[in-house]
């Protein structure tokens, strides 16, 4: 899965990167492992808390998951979580 970081603030470890490209994998595999699905994850900041949003086409649907939290890494994982949540319902 081609994963897009839209945002400022983009700087995570190498080992972070790894594991939320190894979650995202799992949820292209769960839409449909032939073709290549891509991500488009949007980044944002207000003062201490950080929020993203992870949106994926899936044929005709758009399928979103928002997640907040004060460390980033979290922010990220937590969208995933809820964009995998709709995919096992889309399916």
């Amino acid at each position: 899965m081609k994963i897009t970081y839209t945002g400022r603030q983009v700087e995570l470890a190498p080992a972070q990167l790894k594991k939320l490209q190894a979650h995202f994998a799992k949820i292209g595999k769960l839409l449909d492992g032939k073709r290549e699905s891509e991500a488009h994850v949007i980044l944002s900041q207000e003062r201490h808390l950080h929020h993203a949003e992870a949106t994926i086409h899936y044929y005709n649907h758009q399928l979103a998951g928002l997640g907040s939290s004060s460390d980033l890494f979290e922010a990220i994982r937590g969208a995933a979580e809820k964009l995998e949540k709709q995919v096992l319902k889309a399916r």
